[in-house]
């Protein structure tokens, strides 16, 4: 990103704030916006431990936000959000608005979900997947924005401590799974993953994959 100490940034679904805080001490001050309380107090109490004071934290849907609510910002964020969005067209113009200088966008990549449905595809699931990302950049061509697509390389791995974490923590939507469902799930878990040099559980096949998409205002 392109970041001066003299920036105001607003990141849209900020959760628990893993880039908010990096971006904060950057810029001369941040607007985080979540629509999770929980992780606007974990945001906060981590603000507080590391004594960041220029973080202004809103309790608000990403989708409802406009420039009336939160002013112009040089730069919007919007990291992992945007998947799950389906009134795209309206929260492009609105962030479009806020922002002076330029907008960023992450998106899950097209192999963040291949460990998911090889089990799904193993058990005969239908898997529901979100849009693919270049369904978010046609959207912006037709609103006459060009933007800058690139594929972020994640090297590292998910790594868990046992099977059941890997079960709680994995993307699964345990809660559509029947009982057979789970337990097919825990036997493919324990084929699949490998033990690690720390002694964690991992597989190749489950690490994270994102597009970063990114345009400067004209």
């Amino acid at each position: 990103m392109k970041l001066s100490k003299n920036d105001s940034v607003l990141d849209l679904g900020c959760g628990e704030g893993s880039i908010t805080l990096p971006i904060a001490k950057k810029v001369a001050k941040l607007t985080a916006v979540d629509s999770s309380e929980k992780m606007l107090e974990l945001l906060e109490e981590k603000c507080d431990k590391e004594k960041i004071a220029n973080v202004n934290i809103i309790l608000k849907n990403l989708e409802e936000i406009t420039v009336d609510d939160v002013g112009n910002h040089d730069i919007v964020l919007s990291s992992r959000s945007f998947n799950g969005i389906y009134n795209v067209k309206e929260v492009i113009a609105n962030i479009n608005k806020i922002a002076t200088k330029y907008v960023y966008i992450t998106l899950f990549g097209p192999n963040s979900w291949k460990f998911q449905k090889d089990f799904y595809e193993s058990i005969g699931k239908e898997y529901h997947e979100f849009a693919p990302y270049h369904y978010l950049v046609n959207i912006l061509i037709e609103m006459g924005i060009n933007p800058n697509v690139e594929n972020l390389e994640i090297k590292s791995k998910r790594a868990y401590e046992s099977v059941n974490e890997a079960m709680e923590r994995g993307r699964w939507n345990l809660d559509t799974f029947t009982d057979s469902e789970k337990n097919a799930l825990k036997s493919f878990l324990k084929e699949k993953l490998i033990c690690n040099d720390e002694g964690k559980l991992e597989s190749p096949l489950d690490k994270g994959d994102w597009i970063l998409i990114w345009w400067k205002k004209a």
